[in-house]
């Protein structure tokens, strides 16, 4: 399970931070070029709650092996390809089979343990996919300078397809603990104040996330005059910290005494993560993001984790709607912000992405107020 959700945030990523290299061999805007990212949370947003949902009829097992197959096909065309229109097309038809990934882990996981595990086993979770997300980013990157930009998908291409045979062999059927999924049941998780308010939240936490990687390889070519894959994929070594706090997640609530204060705190060090990013440096913009994928990952971890635990139904349901409200903000980040760098530059982009986290600081302050009154962190 660990392997293939690393395999699904590579796949997902890999092109990130190539997007100002595609702008200049496919010769396309840098508009067309941050589609390469946008086209596949587009989809993944809104397939997200659809996947929720039958994964709670059919067997994760078989969506499992038959999305890694597709996986491992569309890898490899998208590496011999030169056509930006059919590169495209794969990125949205792999977006529209992603949320069958990571959703059917997230239900499989979730379903493995016992309940007093859940939020540990969800934070080891978090985990591998910001292990996934980091390697995808890094190695592109590194990848391009010393082989090319295509040698990484044509490897991917490989170890989906390695993925698929490993989980035909191994995967065992898991008899599901869900009672029999209605559309209803989407309205009533979402009647729930503690799960709309972490979903808002985790929206424009997400949406800055997405919104500053988009831009981010773009600022550094302005800075640098030149592309570089290894130095862009550098900017991603903050991922460590990713890692190390989402296996530590009851910890970190333990020590901020709730999940809500926890997820309070990650939001307030996000934001000032954005006020130290205005520094025009590479090693500055370095330092700044670690502290910013320490703000964002605390708030991401303990949120997900929190959501798993408090789900005592409908949990394929549940995490869907987590990774809509998730993506969707991801989907709106690394697309629309992009009008304001155009037209306003760097510093006003980060300006308009601290606003949004405030409206999310908000939520989660909500949050803080609605558990206190059930007593429920």
């Amino acid at each position: 399970m660990y392997f293939c959700t690393v395999l699904t945030m590579c796949v997902m990523y890999a092109t990130q931070p190539l997007q100002p290299h595609f702008e200049q061999i496919l010769e396309i805007s840098k508009f067309q070029a941050s589609i390469f990212t946008t086209a596949i949370l587009v989809p993944l947003a809104f397939a997200s709650i659809i996947y929720g949902y039958f994964l709670e009829k059919i067997s994760i097992r078989k969506v499992l092996i038959g999305v890694f197959f597709i996986f491992s096909v569309s890898e490899f065309i998208f590496a011999f390809c030169d056509s930006y229109a059919v590169m495209i097309s794969i990125r949205i038809m792999q977006g529209f089979i992603v949320p069958a990934t990571l959703t059917g882990i997230m239900s499989y996981i979730s379903q493995s343990v016992s309940h007093t595990k859940v939020a540990s086993a969800m934070g080891a979770y978090i985990g591998i996919t910001i292990a996934g997300g980091f390697i995808g980013r890094f190695l592109s990157g590194f990848f391009t300078d010393v082989f090319g930009w295509r040698f990484f998908f044509i490897l991917l291409g490989i170890l989906t397809l390695i993925a698929c045979v490993l989980l035909l062999k191994t995967l065992d059927e898991i008899k599901t603990k869900f009672v029999k999924p209605r559309l209803r049941n989407i309205s009533q998780i979402l009647s729930i104040p503690r799960n709309i308010y972490i979903y808002l939240a985790i929206f424009g936490v997400f949406f800055v996330f997405q919104a500053v990687l988009n831009i981010l390889p773009f600022e550094l070519v302005r800075l640098d005059g030149a592309f570089s894959g290894s130095k862009t994929g550098f900017m991603y070594v903050g991922y460590i910290i990713g890692i190390f706090i989402s296996f530590n997640v009851a910890k970190i609530v333990n020590l901020s005494k709730t999940a809500s204060n926890a997820i309070f705190i990650g939001i307030i060090i996000y934001i000032i993560s954005l006020g130290f990013l205005t520094i025009e440096s590479f090693y500055a913009i370095f330092a700044s993001m670690l502290v910013f994928y320490a703000g964002s990952f605390t708030a991401h971890s303990v949120a997900t984790a929190h959501v798993n635990k408090k789900a005592t139904s409908h949990k394929g349901i549940t995490n869907g709607l987590y990774v809509s409200f998730y993506y969707a903000g991801g989907a709106l980040g690394s697309f629309v912000p992009g009008v304001i760098y155009e037209f306003g530059g760097w510093n006003m982009f980060l300006s308009a992405l601290a606003i949004l986290l405030c409206v999310s600081l908000f939520f989660i302050w909500k949050l803080k107020k609605y558990e206190k009154s059930k007593n429920l962190s």
